[in-house]
């Protein structure tokens, strides 16, 4: 099915109110086409307008001609993938938890590369991305305080250390094992260890 505007099926759903969800999508959408040089910044102002104009569906759907091929399903039914959501919302709340409670505690076998991975695939913004880069960051900075606890160790107190040593790792494992559970709860939990030592390497936000 071609992107023209369609003429042939007036369905009723086209004359829907468009939901804030909907909206939300579909400025979304629009963004990322540009980031991605698909639309030049007055094509992107001008459809914009149409979608923060828009009242129903078919308002909507104007922002989009020319730019997404309409499946004939989507299209019979006065639907638009661009911003019509993938998932239930439910599910995709879920899920967004699920990747973000593996980013913390796949650091078990994984260590860096899980929080890297889970960033890397998580959309800007995102509940899981935010998470993976807090994994991520508490990781590397635990690593560089073992670094210099070993350093401490060997250079001044000649196996003293070994004590804080064993209470380092096992604060490391305890904010580990608490950083993924909150994570899998949907909690925007703030990990002590980092709160205090303000490593931010990749972007928390």
């Amino acid at each position: 099915m071609s992107a023209t505007q369609p003429t042939s099926y007036p369905h009723p759903t086209l004359q829907m109110s468009v939901t804030p969800e909907q909206r939300e999508r579909a400025v979304s959408w629009l963004q990322q086409a540009y980031a991605e040089d698909r639309i030049g910044e007055s094509e992107l102002d001008w459809r914009l307008g149409q979608v923060l104009g828009a009242t129903s569906r078919r308002d909507l759907n104007q922002a989009f001609y020319g730019i997404v091929a309409v499946p004939f399903a989507s299209h019979a039914m006065g639907l638009h993938p661009a911003y019509q959501p993938l998932v239930r919302p439910e599910l995709r709340q879920q899920a967004g938890r699920g990747a973000a409670g593996f980013a913390h505690l796949s650091v078990f076998f994984l260590w860096l590369l899980g929080p890297l991975l889970v960033f890397g695939l998580s959309a800007p913004g995102s509940y899981a991305r935010r998470e993976a880069a807090k994994a991520f960051n508490f990781q590397l900075l635990s690593f560089f305080l073992l670094i210099a606890g070993v350093v401490v160790q060997a250079v001044f107190s000649r196996g003293g250390f070994d004590p804080v040593l064993g209470v380092m790792g096992l604060g490391w494992f305890v904010l580990t094992i608490v950083g993924g559970a909150k994570a899998l709860q949907g909690e925007d939990w703030r990990n002590p260890a980092t709160r205090v030592l303000r490593m931010r390497v990749l972007s928390e936000q």
